[in-house]
């Protein structure tokens, strides 16, 4: 680590054993500590992620006393409120970078005959997106691996493209108000006279340098969590402490874990033995399938929810990473009617409301390619004529949702939570609208239109978040990272196998894994030694020799540790027998899951799941039909006969759920009926 990386702050770090009660506990004490010389609106509490914001308000809000609200914000949403009042230029979303930067590559002369071959592949530039999001978050340069230059000098093209126009991204956010901070109208936008900062074993350097510059003349205090940095550890080895001085550092009290969640993630996170605390429960919840244990995880989250206490926000389901792992998880859930929130997955992508609309967009772009994927219902051709004759793309397409009655639709066909997120995409597709009519960047035609919303669609499920998001109403669904330092009655991790946890290192789909592993300067931990390994984790798990693999391995851990952390009274640990493959091969439990069963005697068995789901009690009583005529068939041709009391008791049990369902039930009546006329002979397929 060179000088240039460390970083000495006036004020004092307060270390915190692995916790989230501990993290908690200390914040609320160094808050109060805050208050005996300052008033709350004086006093700036910033956390190092905005899904956290909520939760340390709530934690906070305990030491004060009347109408007073903790003044808390995450570190990126700081730096948007400085850029607002000192910058003019226009902070892109997400969807909106990425659809320019896909122009701005479109004709980019590459001169590495490794980048040349490779912007062939369709999934380039996606894949070049990720790594240059990751430089400009970090504001790193690289300078030894000539590819990783000339992304690094494509990006500051784009930077300098988009400043022409009075633009940046939001990974410019952070060194755009830390300038700001530096400058004459810091006294403007700094209004505190005393800084919290929780979650600082998260802040990248950029970040500690911004709170460097936001506190300099301001009293400051950081908490920061031992064993549970799992964004700052992807990017850099150690612990933080390492990397800064503070005029005096403690160590705060600790207690050990009152759960027995809280004891199972101290368990992965330190490999440490905890006595039983004897409160809550950690259930192996196990399934032969990938699909049955989103089946399996829905039926258990009916169970809770039919208990009066319990709701199905006090509930959240973590996967592994972004993306794919929490779209999957919420469109099961979807299917079983459960309602989801997510920080992760905006849904613009399955909204039909902007299915309906990209439908109609492609219509009027004269795209007449028939294998697009949902080009929608047949479009009117007089609400197309109209729009057609309109000067704004914006005007048409908001007159075409008022015309087709889009929002009472909406209002209808949807949940409160799922219209009210649908309501949100479509105003996302309205701003597209405008930003195409009021930017220099691209042509306002309906075939720029459509392609804006074609790749919003298509790369809806990747985001970065870099704002809190009002969330309730719903089962949590995300990755594990978002959910670190919340709280939850449940918690369900999925995909406990040794093929995800730990899994492969993988960084990114531009190099093969051996070689970013050799690359010192890829914006993420790659060259590394034993000694550095050993500095960031405290726990040895079963892994390759290689310290590159190790220090994955390890990281994969600490993941599931934050995870199982968020549950306050029941931990599930789910997974499936069989990989969906052609050949069925069997999949292995993790081996984090595995050492834990071993270990800890409060980890058990999840019980013999009930029917308590409708999408559960459809599974059942179709297969149970199958399954009777079946018996039947054999009992017929063997000329012996079968009582069929257990069958009618069982679809007796499950006859009073459908009366409860509505029309979902008589679904479900109708499904029975086709599939007994199939078996008879009665239909065909």
């Amino acid at each position: 680590m060179s000088e240039t990386d460390r970083r000495s702050f006036d004020g004092e770090l307060v270390t915190v054993p692995f916790g989230a009660h501990n993290v908690e506990a200390t914040a609320r004490d160094v808050y109060a500590e805050f208050l005996d010389d300052h008033e709350s609106e004086d006093v700036l509490v910033v956390t190092g992620a905005p899904t956290s914001t909520d939760a340390f308000r709530e934690a906070l809000d305990e030491e004060l006393s009347g109408a007073a609200t903790p003044h808390v914000t995450s570190l990126v949403v700081h730096a948007t409120d400085v850029l607002s009042q000192s910058d003019d230029r226009v902070i892109l979303s997400d969807a909106l970078r990425r659809e320019l930067l896909h122009r701005f590559l479109a004709d980019y002369e590459w001169d590495a005959e490794y980048l040349r071959r490779a912007s062939a592949q369709p999934s380039f530039v996606d894949d070049v997106d990720r790594v240059m999001d990751t430089l400009s978050w970090q504001t790193v340069t690289p300078d030894e691996t000539p590819e990783l230059r000339e992304i690094a000098a494509a990006l500051d093209a784009f930077h300098e493209w988009l400043a022409e126009h009075d633009h940046m991204e939001r990974g410019q956010l952070i060194s755009a108000a830390r300038d700001a901070l530096a400058g004459d109208d810091r006294d403007a936008v700094v209004d505190a006279d005393a800084v919290l900062a929780v979650e600082f074993e998260e802040f990248l350097p950029l970040d500690r340098a911004y709170l460097d510059a936001l506190t300099a003349d301001c009293e400051l205090a950081c908490v920061a969590e031992e064993h549970a940095s799992v964004r700052r550890t992807w990017v850099e080895t150690g612990p933080v402490t390492e990397r800064v001085s503070f005029e005096a550092s403690r160590r705060a009290v600790s207690s050990p874990p009152s759960t027995r969640p809280g004891a199972t993630a101290a368990y992965f996170a330190e490999g440490r033995v905890d006595a039983d605390p004897e409160l809550g429960s950690v259930s192996v919840l196990a399934a032969a399938s990938s699909d049955e244990q989103l089946a399996a995880i829905a039926n258990e989250i009916e169970s809770l929810v039919g208990d009066s206490d319990w709701g199905y926000d006090d509930i959240a389901v973590a996967a592994k990473g972004s993306g794919e792992g929490v779209t999957e998880v919420i469109e099961a859930f979807e299917r079983a009617g459960i309602p989801t929130a997510s920080t992760t997955v905006t849904g613009f992508g399955d909204d039909p409301a902007i299915r309906e609309l990209l439908a109609v967009v492609r219509e009027l772009a004269g795209d007449d390619d028939g294998d697009r994927l949902d080009r929608g219902a047949d479009t009117d051709s007089a609400r197309v004529d109209r729009m057609r004759s309109m000067e704004s793309i914006e005007d048409a397409v908001r007159w075409w949702a008022t015309a087709v009655g889009l929002k009472e639709r909406i209002a209808e066909r949807a949940s409160p939570l799922e219209a009210r997120s649908q309501f949100g995409n479509v105003r996302r597709a309205f701003r597209m609208a405008e930003f195409l009519e009021t930017t220099a960047f691209a042509d306002a035609t309906w075939a720029s239109f459509r392609e804006m919303m074609e790749r919003a669609h298509e790369y809806a499920p990747r985001r970065s978040q870099t704002s809190a998001t009002d969330l309730d109403g719903g089962v949590r669904v995300d990755h594990l990272r978002a959910v670190k330092n919340e709280s939850f009655r449940a918690v369900f991790l999925v995909n406990l196998v040794d093929g995800e946890y730990p899994g492969d290192a993988f960084l990114t789909r531009l190099f093969p894994t051996e070689r970013v592993a050799s690359m010192p300067d890829y914006p993420a931990v790659t060259e590394l030694d034993a000694s550095a390994v050993a500095a960031t984790f405290p726990t040895t798990s079963t892994a390759s020799a290689r310290p590159f693999a190790r220090y994955h391995t390890e990281h994969a851990r600490r993941r599931l540790a934050v995870g199982a952390d968020a549950a306050t009274e029941r931990l599930y640990c789910c997974l499936y027998e069989f990989e969906d493959t052609a050949l069925e091969e069997r999949a292995q439990a993790s081996r984090f899951l595995t050492a834990a069963y071993d270990e800890l005697p409060w980890v058990t068995d999840a019980d013999d799941p009930h029917v308590t789901s409708e999408r559960a009690a459809e599974e059942f009583l179709l297969s149970r039909v199958d399954d009777a005529l079946a018996e039947v068939r054999r009992a017929n041709s063997r000329d012996v006969s079968v009582s069929l009391d257990e069958v009618e008791a069982e679809l007796g049990e499950i006859q009073g759920l459908l009366d409860e369902s509505g029309v979902r039930g008589d679904r479900l009546r109708e499904a029975l009926r086709a599939r007994v006329e199939l078996a008879n002979g009665e239909v065909r397929r």
